[in-house]
């Protein structure tokens, strides 16, 4: 059979299939919405980098919870004190009818003024807890949980504290703060970062006012490098994460920067997180009822009054002292720095500068009390209302020269001067916010807050400033210390008693000076009563020596107490009364001269502290 050959192919019809272009890759959606190159790979280099940030933070948070996790790390240690191998953690965990009173005191008088926590997250674990035990709830919630009894505690009266717990305050503080304490060393808080630690941690150290300021401002440095660590200083939504950590992440981190700027200034230093590194939003105008975890959009903040009121507040000063870095010189030294040495002030371009920078404050400030404040919507925005007048009025002050004060050149001739000038206004403004949190449940902020270096400025200042319209202020102002903080009339505690002394000493040379001009004695404050049945007689009669060394307030040890009874030695001198003290010399007139040659004198401006910076 003949090869038949095979029918030629006939040519494609103009009508088949025309071969693909090829697809262009868009840029991924991550990257188009924060507007940075995408190398069009699926994924692309950009998200391999909201996936591993946000598996390092899952990790953590798993680890955290690990038996791995639960080992004692001796870095903690060093930090926190010896961990305790023989106590129970279980045996410091409140009754279970005090649990949801103490969750209810923090609730009302910490939460409003931190923010930190998301109130309908933790409740089903309070919940647990009181029908399930301790053991139902996860190791970091423990700690979490000990923090906020630990600060109900705190936020409450020594009366109300054993009405409710039937024991005393200080017991109570100790005991709920030996159960965070524990539970962050053995949970090796250093090395396992996750938010329900950081929160525990943030509220344990920054809140609780029972380290010095010194100790504080270092304590608070391990909050601001763990929160780096964890990226908070990197907002949320630049990494991809849920809305609802993004908002979480920025009150944690705002609450951190603000407690960090306030110790720091305690502490006459600049605070120590670099605005230029930071790119987290402040938090929105939201209450925690309008924030669900599992939520997919983005929160908006809401017009008008929420929860948040305060805290805006406080990030709108955490802010400018970011952005104002040295402002405080500005105040603490006259315009014509009286006395001798060169000028070491700040120029006129930079007091016009900062001047500037805190009317912008005030115009920010008055802005978001016009958008979201209402006095009537309940206590926080109340105490908020009331504070916010009084530091305008401080604004204003500061905003004016020092050469145009109302009580300058009489009295205020020279750097000296005007830093006791402004301590004295920084007690009148505790005694404002004493006034206007009493009521309100928030006492207990002004009062950890108090600074008693600042007093211990004031006293030795009064040693030799005897009369005048300061003076007078002033004097004022230490019956009010002695009346909202009596525990300064222990005098079995070496630095209140010194204190004492030294007040005493004060109170005689004003005596003096009044009745070698009037020819009368001046009323005795009740305060100096008190002190005088408080110290033996001997002691009281007797002047401090010209170099008298009493306690260094600046050590951890404030509240340690020694044995010197005063009601048994009748015939004690003032140096056997002072030889309990430490070796280190306390020089009382410290303040006033580190306010002219070190910048180191501190006053407050609102609720923060003010000294000047070194470089001054």
């Amino acid at each position: 059979m003949a090869n038949i050959a095979p029918p030629p192919t006939p040519p494609p019809s103009q009508s088949g299939p025309i071969p693909s272009r090829k697809h262009r890759v868009l840029a991924c959606e991550l990257c188009q919405k924060r507007k940075i190159g995408c190398d069009r790979k699926f994924p692309c280099a950009n998200c391999i980098k909201v996936r591993t940030m946000r598996q390092i933070i899952d990790d953590d948070e798993s680890e955290e919870n690990s038996p791995e996790s639960m080992t004692p790390d001796g870095n903690a240690e060093m930090l926190l004190g010896r961990d305790q191998p023989g106590v129970d953690v279980a045996g410091l965990w409140p009754q279970v009818a005090h649990i949801n009173p103490l969750w209810q005191t923090y609730l009302s008088r910490v939460n409003p003024l931190t923010k930190i926590i998301h109130a309908p997250s933790l409740q089903p674990y309070f919940v647990a807890t009181t029908t399930g035990g301790r053991d139902t709830i996860p190791k970091n919630v423990e700690t979490l949980m000990y923090s906020i009894f630990l600060m109900a505690a705190v936020s409450m009266t020594p009366d109300e504290c054993r009405e409710l717990l039937g024991y005393s305050r200080e017991e109570a503080i100790q005991q709920f703060s030996e159960g965070a304490r524990l539970n962050l060393i053995r949970s090796s808080f250093l090395k396992w970062h996750g938010m329900t630690s950081l929160q525990a941690l943030l509220i344990y150290i920054s809140l609780q006012g029972r380290y010095d300021r010194h100790a504080a401002w270092i304590l608070t440095g391990i909050l601001v490098r763990i929160a780096q660590k964890m990226g908070l200083h990197r907002d949320g939504e630049a990494l991809g994460l849920p809305p609802f950590e993004c908002e979480m992440r920025r009150r944690i981190w705002w609450q951190i920067v603000m407690v960090d700027a306030k110790y720091a200034m305690f502490s006459g230093l600049g605070h120590s997180v670099m605005s230029t590194n930071c790119t987290t939003k402040t938090p929105s105008n939201l209450n925690d009822a309008d924030m669900h975890p599992s939520a997919k959009e983005p929160f908006r903040s809401k017009d008008g009054p929420t929860e948040m009121i305060f805290c805006l507040l406080m990030c709108k000063f955490a802010k400018f002292i970011m952005e104002m870095p040295g402002f405080e010189g500005v105040i603490m030294i006259p315009d014509d720095e009286s006395g001798p040495g060169p000028r070491t002030g700040p120029t006129e371009e930079q007091q016009a500068t900062y001047r500037q920078g805190l009317t912008r404050l005030h115009e920010e400030i008055l802005e978001i009390f016009e958008s979201y404040s209402d006095a009537n919507a309940g206590p926080v925005h109340a105490m908020a209302v009331a504070m916010k007048d009084h530091l305008f009025r401080k604004l204003e002050d500061l905003k004016k020269p020092v050469k145009l004060q109302q009580d300058c050149g009489e009295e205020v001739k020279s750097a000296d001067d005007n830093a006791f000038r402004l301590a004295v206004g920084g007690l009148e403004h505790n005694e404002a916010n004493y006034e206007s949190t009493k009521d309100q449940g928030f006492a207990w902020f002004t009062l950890v807050h108090f600074q008693l270096d600042v007093f211990m400025f004031v006293v030795g200042q009064l040693r030799r400033r005897t009369e005048g319209k300061l003076v007078d202020r002033a004097w004022k102002q230490v019956e009010v210390v002695y009346s909202y903080h009596p525990e300064l009339f222990d005098v079995t505690n070496k630095t209140y008693a010194a204190l004492a002394v030294h007040m005493l000493h004060a109170w005689k040379n004003r005596e003096e000076a009044i009745i070698s001009r009037t020819g009368h004695p001046p009323d005795v404050p009740s305060c100096i009563s008190k002190l005088r049945s408080c110290l033996p007689d001997a002691v009281c009669k007797q002047e401090p020596s010209e170099n008298p060394t009493p306690p260094n307030p600046f050590n951890s040890d404030f509240a340690a107490p020694y044995t010197f009874d005063v009601t048994d030695a009748p015939d004690t001198t003032l140096e056997d009364f002072l030889a309990f003290s430490e070796p280190q010399s306390f020089d009382w007139d410290m303040f006033a001269e580190l306010a002219t040659n070190q910048g180191e004198g501190s006053a407050e401006f609102g609720p923060f502290g003010i000294a000047p910076p070194p470089t001054w």
